[in-house]
């Protein structure tokens, strides 16, 4: 009887294997992921105002779900920036302006967000350090076709990159030990997500 010897398969002996794209006869490299829409805002406001503005990014209130993705103060006030990318599609609003309408497609759930994060952050500015601050909200597209003429939905202002950095150099009441303190109550008040 002979009897077969069963080897162990050395696992880094195995074939190293490679996924290619396309007919096979060159490897293709994977696309780079493309940035979230609040990372590549935050990379710009940045770089276009260091110091000169404070920012929180990725915050939401204790005890509730809900991200706020940017918010910046500066002497004009507490800034709610919703950052959004639609490449190459038509950003509209419906007839009554209470909703998006993105490539023909309605998104009620963006607005509604937008207004009850509106609601939290103002309510939490109130109960704050100053209580009249000015409070502002925007949507900012990183990329999507937005229309020529002004557009707002539910109310509240739609802005490109270009509009939103010059809403935020606007001048304004605060000095800079209320933006900073602001900015402080904010940071304490506001979780990270």
């Amino acid at each position: 009887m002979s009897r077969k010897t069963v080897r162990s398969v050395d696992p880094l002996s195995r074939p190293q294997l490679r996924v290619v794209q396309g007919d096979g006869s060159q490897p293709t490299e994977p696309p780079p992921e493309r940035a979230d829409a609040t990372d590549a805002l935050a990379k710009i406001l940045i770089d276009a105002f260091g110091d000169r503005a404070l920012f929180l990014f990725h915050r939401r209130l204790a005890g509730q779900s809900g991200d706020l993705p940017i918010i910046a103060v500066t002497p004009s006030g507490v800034h709610l920036i919703e950052p959004r990318s639609y490449p190459g599609k038509k950003v509209r609003a419906c007839r009554d302006g209470s909703t998006f309408v993105i490539d023909g497609v309605r998104h009620t759930r963006i607005a509604e967000q937008m207004q009850q994060h509106a609601e939290a952050l103002q309510a939490t500015v109130s109960t704050g350090p100053i209580p009249d601050a000015d409070v502002h909200s925007s949507y900012c597209f990183v990329e999507g076709e937005l229309p020529l003429r002004p557009l707002e939905v539910g109310g509240v202002r739609v802005l490109s990159v270009r509009s939103t950095l010059r809403r935020l150099r606007a001048g304004g009441s605060l000095d800079e030990r209320q933006v900073e303190a602001l900015h402080r109550d904010l940071s304490r008040r506001l979780v990270r997500s």
